[in-house]
């Protein structure tokens, strides 16, 4: 009975651990969609300075500004043709964009203003040159580390979104964790029981073997 109160309880603690942790990743993402600002266009305003055009309003970008640029490609779904995506971290924020967007001739101009060499990973040169490119891509990504948010988020919004994304990072080591607990013991505790069961068959043999012992 204690072992059977227990096992109870067990899962409904981590039912409502799950729970909770669903709850907080739902809200999160509420949250992360609320306060997501979308670039909408790119413009050259001068030469080496281009205003990053937002649905929070514009923000000026230079050549200085840009840290790090980072290049992958995929397929659209439909058509299979190959699109390139781009991640644009700048000292204001970073910047997403695909060669899909209308504004991607412009975009990709103020890429190439610092990356002729259209490397998967551009990063600038503050690093250090004497470093070897293990290290500067790692010193790098600690560098752009603090900038991990939109272009055009209000600097009063920022740690908020590094709060929000904290927490739906936790709600999903938590959930995680707690879904481990509860469905991996219980299959330990079936095959130990089913073993245990086994055991006592073998132990107390059948009416008709007791029978014929006694018989003899």
């Amino acid at each position: 009975m204690l072992f059977k109160r227990s096992q109870i309880d067990r899962e409904r603690i981590a039912g409502v651990v799950i729970f909770l942790s669903l709850f907080l990743i739902l809200i999160s993402m509420v949250g992360v969609r609320l306060l997501d600002v979308k670039v909408i266009n790119i413009e050259l305003i001068d030469r080496g300075l281009y205003s990053i055009i937002t649905n929070k309003g514009p923000v000026n970008v230079g050549k200085d500004d840009i840290l790090r640029i980072e290049r992958t490609y995929t397929k659209a779904a439909i058509t299979g043709a190959p699109v390139e995506l781009y991640k644009v971290y700048t000292t204001k924020g970073f910047i997403y964009m695909s060669s899909l967007d209308p504004f991607s001739k412009t975009g990709k101009q103020l890429i190439n203003s610092v990356d002729t060499e259209e490397k998967e990973v551009w990063i600038s040169n503050i690093t250090g040159s004497d470093a070897s490119l293990e290290q500067r891509l790692k010193s790098n990504l600690e560098l752009v580390q603090p900038f991990s948010y939109a272009i055009g988020t209000s600097s009063k919004l920022t740690s908020l979104v590094f709060s929000i994304l904290s927490l739906q990072y936790l709600s999903l080591a938590v959930g995680g964790l707690a879904l481990m607990i509860l469905i991996f013991p219980l299959r330990f505790e079936t095959h130990l029981h089913g073993q245990s069961i086994i055991l006592q068959d073998q132990e107390y043999p059948d009416d008709e073997e007791q029978l014929d012992a006694v018989a003899k």
